[in-house]
Parts: C-alpha cells; structure tokens; sequence
C-alpha cells in the first residue's frame, strides 16, 4: 500500500487526488501542459526521482511554482529519502511517497532537525528572520497609509496619500470598469507617477476596447495592454477547447489563471504597491476591503482607495469630473469581464451575478482578488 507524508504537518497524507507524471527532463511546454491537466481534473503532479541524488526534480518543483504559479499539490515519487524532507518542502514539494507507514518517523525527525535556513526558497517551514521584519515592517506600512486614506473623502488626495508613502514602483490595474475609470482619474488628476496597465485576455467586449481607446485619448495618456502568454493559452486551448470554460468550475478558474492571474502576477512583479478599485459594496465577498493591506505573497502594499464609497458617491463623482465610462454599465452590466462570462442582471439581483451565471455558486471571483489569485487552485 503507498504512504505519503504531507510535508507541512510531517503527518501521513490523508489526501489521494489523481496524479499526472512529470519527469524531471521536461521542457516550459510540458510542465505547461502538466499545469493545466491538474488545474483542470483537480489532480496532483508527480515528480518522480530515479536517483535520491538527481537535483532535477528540485529544479522542476521550483519551476512549477515560481514560472508557472502552480499551487496545487506537487508530489515526489521513485527514490527519495528522509534527509530530504526539509529541501523538498523548501523547493516546492507537497508530499512525498515513503516506503512504509513505519518509515514516517525518519520523515517526522529530518523535518523537525532544522531550526531555520537563510536562504530563500519558495517554501519556508520556519519563516526568515528576514522575511518575518519585513512582514512586520509592510503591514505596519498598510495600517499607517490605511488611516492616512480614511481620513478624507477627495480620491485624489487619496491617491497621493498612497504615492507620498510608498517608495519604489506604483502600479494600478484597470478593467475599464467605471470604479477604475475613476481612480485613473484621480490618478491623472493627482498628477503623480503610476505604471496604469489593463489585463486584454482576449475576449473582451467591443465596448470594453473602445472604452480603452476614449480613455486614452480623453487623458493623453498610454494605458500599457498586459496579453496572456502565448503557450499557455495554446495549451489551455488544444487541451480544453475554445469554450472549455463553460464545462466545469475548475475548466473556467484554468481559463481565468491563463488569461487573467498569471499575467496580472507578472505585471506585479516588482512593484512596491497596487492600486485597486474594489469597493465593499461590490459584493459580499468585498465586505471586508480595507483602504491598504500588505499582501505577502506579492510582498506589496495593496491598496483600494475607493474601499469604502457607496454606489452614490461614485456615480456623482464620475457625473462631476465627466469620466468616460464604459456604455455596457448602462445596459445592466455592473460589473464587466470577458463576453462569455458576462450577462446583464435583472433589477435586485447581485452586481455579480452577471459573471459565471451558468456556475450558480456563491462567492463568484476570477482569481485576481480572491484566494485564486494565490493559486490554490490553480
């Protein structure tokens, strides 16, 4: 019978998802191809080891998880031994096959011998002393600028609030929604320097592209257009289809992955804040959205100055500056994603409802907000 041990706890695995093999020569469009067969039948990938002592699985494990955002379980399998337990663990590695339920007190032994490690890695059991200050240090950042944010009510001034407490790179993302229309605004009105970047992942409303081109041309500005990866997205299509999106929940989250995480994690590398335009009315998922927070994963402060302005404030504020707005809001589209994906909703309905309908589950997100922008799923 085959044990695993789970790598986090040094306990036996109680999980036993399928698995798709990955040896440890594969190439950028294998472990692509890999990615999205687990995001899309919610299996494992196994890396199997011929030899305790080939570093290749190591090599492939970080792979997975820093180029391709993989968060899903990656298994080693073949021949590996306790002594490695911490260094699979540090490189990317889940669980891991052992011989015998006997054997796992040699596993349970190695993972507890080290106290720490200096080096980064994608994985730390025991946090740096380094990473724990800087942690500390961001979120003591976010909760200064997030008073700083609450204490008045122009956007503008909000938004340079943001700009005279973050040092280095500024980036704000924009779906063209009228919630970003109006922090662009303010971010052009504040005159202050930000990196404006929108996700096309290629299925956008017509409506959204014009939007895109009046704003330009209404700021006289460049708003930089962020594409997913060309292989990605063959491989996502050659393996699901051009609508596979619609057969399943984790077929869609793969879709949103390609053409919306992976490329909006991309752009955020670097950056030292991020500009958002949730707001808690949004949705009940959104309830909760603080004017800054420090995101550890991206170790950036994001920010969402419009967190606490009602629909009122909003609408008034657009009306008052004449922002140019995408013309799908006025047709029932609150809030707008790729055309497949969106509907008008009736009057009352959630101004989510319209996206994903077909789903009929609650707490409807595409990934770049909620945990799956994290990629636990994908």
């Amino acid at each position: 019978m085959e044990h695993r041990v789970d790598l986090k706890t040094a306990a036996l695995s109680q999980t036993s998802p399928g698995v798709t093999e990955l040896a440890v020569t594969a190439n950028r469009d294998e472990r692509t191809a890999a990615v999205v067969e687990a995001v899309l039948h919610g299996k494992a990938i196994a890396i199997p080891f011929a030899k305790f002592n080939d570093g290749r699985g190591f090599s492939i494990a970080h792979l997975l998880r820093s180029d391709h955002g993989f968060r899903g379980e990656v298994r080693a399998t073949g021949h590996v031994i306790p002594d490695q337990a911490l260094h699979l663990l540090r490189a990317g590695f889940d669980t891991a096959n052992v011989v015998n339920a006997e054997a796992l007190f040699h596993w349970q032994s190695s993972l507890a011998h080290y106290k720490g490690a200096y080096q980064k890695a994608v994985r730390n059991p025991l946090m740096q002393r380094r990473l724990a200050t800087q942690r500390i240090k961001g979120e003591q950042r976010a909760a200064a600028l997030s008073e700083k944010i609450a204490k008045t009510r122009d956007l503008t001034q909000r938004v340079r609030e943001i700009a005279d407490s973050v040092e280095g790179r500024i980036t704000f993302s924009t779906s063209l929604g009228k919630e970003d229309q109006a922090v662009l605004h303010a971010i052009v009105s504040a005159g202050i320097d930000v990196d404006v970047f929108t996700l096309d992942t290629l299925r956008h409303f017509p409506e959204t592209l014009e939007t895109l081109e009046r704003t330009e041309k209404h700021y006289g500005i460049k708003i930089r257009v962020v594409t997913p990866d060309p292989m990605d997205l063959e491989e996502l299509i050659a393996h699901d289809g051009e609508f596979g999106f619609r057969t399943s929940v984790n077929s869609r989250k793969a879709c949103c992955m390609i053409r919306k995480v992976l490329p909006l994690n991309r752009s955020l590398k670097g950056a030292a804040a991020w500009i958002t335009g949730l707001r808690r009315e949004q949705s009940a998922e959104r309830a909760d959205v603080d004017h800054a927070v420090w995101d550890a994963d991206l170790e950036l402060i994001k920010t969402s100055p419009l967190a606490d302005w009602t629909d009122g404030e909003l609408d008034a504020y657009i009306k008052a500056n004449d922002i140019p707005v995408n013309p799908l809001h006025d047709q029932g589209y609150p809030s707008i994603g790729c055309e497949p994906c969106t509907r008008a909703v009736s009057p009352g309905e959630d101004p989510r409802a319209g996206r994903w309908w077909w789903e009929n589950e609650d707490g409807k997100e595409c990934g770049l907000h909620g945990r799956e922008r994290r990629l636990e799923v994908a």
